[in-house]
């Protein structure tokens, strides 16, 4: 910067600052041109180590992600895969005709719920599965069901000498063992015994406990 003096007194600044300024600023310009490869390797090597972090961040949180969702995929049921069901439900409604006995009947019925022939006690309703005859089944239960109405007149002296022709309660056995085997086969299939008197369902107490059947007195 150069001051000069004036003929009015005033003193003129002459700023050679434009002359600096021109010598300055080639200078950085040329600085510029021979760092400028440096600094560009440098900034693509710091934004290349950026970009590999942030891929090993990733690549390190995947895994993570996966073995905690791969219990959850194991867990899942397979396709195809059913539950399990009740196997009486194969069975079918069928009619059976065992001549009149409205005792037998209105109970089988109050029972069970099943119809009968509320005209001519002719029939009644019963449930037919695996070839064997069950008086009533309970779906919701998977529960099969056998009745057995008054059959204490055959005990308890009502009929004289019914115990020398009387083969019902024989008949019942073979009943048991018929019902109970394919029960015991079909899990979760139950069976229940419903007595409407107490001597019968305590004769028939040792047939039925052998074949795992429980019973009831039910009036």
């Amino acid at each position: 910067m150069t001051i000069y003096a004036s003929s009015n007194g005033v003193s003129n600044i002459r700023t050679e600052g434009w002359n600096m300024a021109g010598l300055v600023f080639p200078v950085i310009e040329a600085a510029a041109v021979e760092l400028g490869p440096i600094l560009a390797r440098v900034g693509v090597a710091l934004l290349g180590g950026a970009t590999v972090a942030g891929t090993a961040s990733l690549s390190g949180d995947t895994p993570k992600e996966d073995s905690k969702a791969t219990p959850d995929v194991r867990a899942l049921p397979r396709t195809g895969e059913s539950c399990k069901k009740c196997p009486p439900e194969a069975g079918t409604r069928v009619r059976r005709n065992h001549g009149v006995n409205w005792n037998s009947y209105r109970y089988q019925a109050r029972i069970t719920g099943f119809p009968f022939d509320t005209e001519a006690c002719r029939w009644s309703e019963e449930w037919r599965w695996l070839g064997v005859d069950f008086d009533g089944f309970q779906p919701g239960e998977c529960l099969l069901q056998e009745t057995k109405g008054n059959y204490d007149q055959f005990l308890d002296g009502s009929i004289p000498k019914a115990d020398q022709w009387f083969d019902g309660f024989r008949s019942m056995q073979d009943q048991i063992i018929a019902q109970g085997t394919v029960v015991r086969a079909n899990p979760p299939a139950r069976l229940m015994w419903y007595f409407a008197t107490p001597l019968a369902q305590k004769k028939m107490a040792t047939a039925l406990a052998r074949m795992g059947i429980p019973s009831v007195y039910q009036p």
